[in-house]
């Protein structure tokens, strides 16, 4: 049942237009498009609404744990679909919301930016007509944020 929900929830075209015109200084205007390839995968793209190509883009597979909660995987985007080592994020359904809720599985998902190795920290949320995330990358040896959002979730509204 919640994979059925997650999956509903989680494919489509999603922008943060809202936020972005209320608060353009802190906010960029993004899309984010989650594209269903099959029962289980889906290509996610990432992009400023002004570039042409997105700055983002992977294949997560969506499965269902044994206590009923969801685990995306990624993978490149790539012939060979490498799996990105450590980048799983964990989502639970809370039903009196109507939402799911995700975080990193671990502080071992390595992204390199601007010469310095950071990991990446995922929080999300997940509603029928919304996707809030944040990424963020941290020092693995102080934790401190070194980049993505300073000013917290961005709040992408499906359409």
């Amino acid at each position: 049942m919640s994979i059925t929900k997650f999956t509903e929830y989680f494919e489509g075209y999603f922008d943060n237009q809202r936020q972005a015109f209320h608060a353009p200084r802190e906010f960029a205007l993004i899309e984010v498009n989650h594209t269903k390839i099959d029962e289980t995968h889906f290509r996610i793209s990432q992009k400023y609404i002004i570039d042409k190509d997105p700055y983002r883009v992977a294949i997560v597979e969506v499965s269902e744990t044994e206590d009923g909660k969801i685990l995306l995987k990624s993978y490149e985007d790539t012939e060979e679909r490498l799996y990105k080592e450590g980048c799983d994020v964990l989502f639970e359904y809370d039903a009196d919301i109507d939402r799911f809720y995700g975080t990193n599985v671990c502080k071992e998902c390595y992204v390199e930016k601007n010469g310095n190795n950071t990991y990446l920290k995922t929080e999300a949320y997940l509603g029928p007509d919304y996707y809030q995330v944040s990424d963020t990358g941290h020092d693995p040896d102080t934790d401190e944020q070194v980049w993505g959002s300073y000013h917290g979730l961005f709040n992408f509204d499906k359409k």
